[in-house]
Formats: structure tokens, C-alpha cells, sequence
């Protein structure tokens, strides 16, 4: 796959604060909780309308970021362990480098790639496009400290 050129900084302030804040900071001082359930691409296209594909190999990361997604919001990512903590994982190292941009209003693309120490070249990590507002749901979604946080706030 050919290089994608990305920059940070044709998103807007308030959607890479969230980024940091909700993401790469929680993840960072672990205030976050993961969902504990099984992974399931079915349950995060269903309630999110994203299609997440989790792959075991990083060959295939590779060759699949490749493939044709069409106007579709996607995510495909390399999972090591528990598949939801992987993807939060995942979605960090991303945001922490600043390997995502915007080439649409609204929308973010997101390609993480990484060169690990046995590694002889960078590999893709993580690579998906979809709305703004889809990602946020979908940080949501695997941080159950937000769905905790909206419990006490309605007591």
C-alpha cells in the first residue's frame, strides 16, 4: 500500500482534545474501563454502524488495508489479547503519534503503522476512516467509565 499522508491538524482543536482527553490520557494514566465482553464486529456495526474487523496477523493488516472499503466507516486492526483493550490499544498508539487526518469534513482516517524490534519494516497496525462521530461513540462504547460516569450523574 502507498504511503497515505495524514496531518492532525486538518481536524479541528475541539475533536483532537477529545482524542487526547478520552483516549490517549486515559489510557495513559489507566483511568479507563474496558468492556468486558467477547469482541464482536456484528454488535459494533449493529449499534455503532461501523464495520471493525479484528486480524491476527499483521501480514493481513497490511494486505487488507490495501482492499477497496467504498463509502462504508470502518476499522481494521491487529489485536494481541483481548480484542476491545487491543483496539482501545490500538486507537491510542494512533492518536499519540499523530497518525490520523482529515480529507473530509467531519471525518477522520486513521493509519497506524509501527516497526517492532524483530520487525524488518513498519507494519499496519490499525487503519480505518468513518465519521467523527461514530469514533466517539465507538471510544464510548469500549470505555465503560463513560457509561459509569452518565449513572452517577443521574442519580
Amino acid at each position: 500500500m502507498k504511503t497515505i499522508s495524514l496531518d492532525p491538524f486538518d481536524l479541528t482543536e475541539p475533536i483532537r482534545s477529545y482524542l487526547y482527553n478520552n483516549v490517549v490520557l486515559k489510557w495513559e494514566v489507566g483511568a479507563i474501563s474496558v468492556i468486558p465482553e467477547t469482541f464482536s464486529k456484528k454488535t459494533l456495526h449493529t449499534s455503532i454502524g461501523v464495520r471493525v474487523e479484528l486480524v491476527r496477523k499483521l501480514s493481513e493488516v497490511e494486505r487488507r488495508c490495501s482492499s477497496p472499503w467504498g463509502a462504508d466507516e470502518f476499522i481494521i486492526f491487529y489485536v494481541e489479547g483481548k480484542g476491545y483493550e487491543s483496539l482501545f490499544k490500538r486507537l491510542r498508539d494512533a492518536f499519540a503519534h499523530g497518525h490520523y487526518g482529515s480529507d473530509k469534513r467531519g471525518w477522520i482516517t486513521i493509519w497506524h503503522r509501527y516497526k517492532g524490534r524483530s520487525e524488518k519494516q513498519e507494519n499496519a497496525r490499525l487503519y480505518g476512516r468513518l465519521k467523527q462521530s461514530s469514533l466517539k461513540q465507538l471510544v464510548s462504547f469500549i470505555d465503560q467509565t463513560d457509561f459509569v460516569a452518565q449513572l452517577s450523574v443521574d442519580d
